[in-house]
């Protein structure tokens, strides 16, 4: 009987590891891309709690524009303090407070003419028959924080009106559901 002999190759097998490189760079740079690098639109806010909740019986409408402003208290990082808020106080002082768009902050002073610039996106065709003028279809979210001064959200909701943004809502944390009986 005559043995067989084992095929010899040249050089022992190896995995290409080049291919998978490729493959996880491209991976990488897909998932850099489709992630969101920019400020979150909703900032973590301490909302305050409603009273009730009525069921939202509307169908989800996909055209409408939707704009969200966070009022909340300014940030210690850049050197500001205020000594009210640090000790778990409630600020007053309006100047301590921004407005907040798209992760871009606004005082009192300058979100007017971003309101403008909002409504003129989403400015309907046709005058609106019970206001007599031209109204933005764009719809506004208000999430103050439950510190917030009440004056200052009832003067952006003042300054939205005057931008012709008249759909507006003010958030709320609902209740816990053992609340929602009493």
């Amino acid at each position: 009987m005559r043995k067989r002999k084992k095929a010899e190759c040249g050089e022992p097998p190896m995995c290409n590891l080049i291919a998978m490189v490729d493959i996880m760079f491209l991976l990488l740079l897909f998932f850099m891309l489709g992630a969101d690098m920019g400020r979150r639109e909703l900032a973590e806010l301490v909302l305050p709690k409603a009273d009730q909740v009525k069921p939202d019986d509307k169908k989800e409408n996909t055209t409408d524009v939707y704009t969200t402003i966070n009022v909340h208290h300014k940030y210690p990082e850049g050197g500001f303090r205020c000594a009210v808020n640090e000790e778990g106080g409630v600020c007053r002082e309006s100047d301590h407070w921004l407005y907040a768009i798209r992760g871009r902050e606004y005082t009192a002073a300058d979100i007017k003419p971003r309101l403008d610039e909002e409504a003129a996106e989403a400015m309907e065709t046709e005058i609106d028959p019970a206001a007599g003028q031209l109204l933005s279809r764009r719809k506004v979210l208000i999430r103050a924080d439950l510190a917030a001064p009440f004056g200052d959200v009832n003067k952006l909701i003042e300054l939205c009106g005057s931008a012709k943004l008249y759909k507006i809502e003010v958030a709320a944390a609902q209740p816990p559901p053992e609340e929602m009986g009493k």
